[in-house]
C-alpha cells in the first residue's frame, strides 16, 4: 500500500513537472519592438547660457559629513528625448567658491558627461576637451556622490514626464 500511494505519488509529481514545463510566459514573445540592442546616440544639446545671476538654484543635500555646498540651477535642466537630462551644477566650495560646470546625465546607463566648465571671470563656457561618458556609480559603490544623488533624483523610477514632476523629485529627493 505504501509503495502504490509513493509510485502514484512520483507520477503525479512528473505529470505537473511536464504541464508546468511548457513554456508560459507573462509576456507576448512574439511582440516585435524596437530594437534594444541597437547602440544609443546622443543628441547635440547647445550649451546653456552662462548664468547671469538672477537663475533659481537649489540646495542639495548629500549627506551631514559632505563639504561643499552643491547647487542645482533649476531653470536650466532639460529633459531630452535621448533619455539624457541636462543641467547647470554649481559645486560651491565651503569659502564661497563657485565651479559651475553644465553636464548631462544619461540614465539607462547610469552615466553623467561635463559639456563645459565655467569662467566665473569672462562669464562664459570653457569646452573641455575629451569630454566621455562616465560611470556614476551604484548604489553601493557612490564613486561621485552628487552625481549619485542626482541620479537617484532624475532617474530613479524613470524619466520624469515633465518639468513639474522634475521640480517635485528634486524637492522631495535632493533638498533638505
Amino acid at each position: 500500500m505504501k509503495v502504490t500511494k509513493t509510485v502514484l505519488t512520483v507520477l503525479l509529481l512528473g505529470v505537473c513537472a511536464c504541464a508546468l514545463a511548457r513554456r508560459e510566459t507573462l509576456y507576448n514573445e512574439h511582440y516585435i519592438g524596437p530594437d534594444e540592442n541597437q547602440p544609443w546616440e546622443e543628441q547635440a544639446v547647445p550649451m546653456p547660457a552662462y548664468p547671469a545671476g538672477n537663475e533659481q538654484w537649489a540646495d542639495i543635500y548629500i549627506s551631514q559629513t559632505y563639504q561643499g555646498q552643491p547647487k542645482l540651477m533649476l531653470n536650466s535642466i532639460q529633459i531630452n528625448t535621448d533619455h539624457t537630462i541636462h543641467y547647470i551644477l554649481n559645486q560651491q566650495s565651503d569659502q564661497g567658491i563657485n565651479n559651475l560646470t553644465a553636464e548631462a546625465i544619461h540614465c539607462p546607463t547610469r552615466r553623467m558627461k561635463v559639456f563645459g566648465y565655467g569662467d566665473d571671470v569672462n562669464k562664459r563656457w570653457i569646452q573641455p576637451r575629451n569630454s566621455q561618458w562616465k560611470v556614476i556609480g551604484t548604489s553601493l559603490n557612490q564613486l561621485d556622490k552628487v552625481r549619485s544623488v542626482l541620479y537617484q533624483t532624475f532617474c530613479e523610477d524613470g524619466l520624469p514626464r515633465n518639468q513639474q514632476e522634475l521640480i517635485k523629485r528634486i524637492t522631495t529627493r535632493a533638498m533638505r
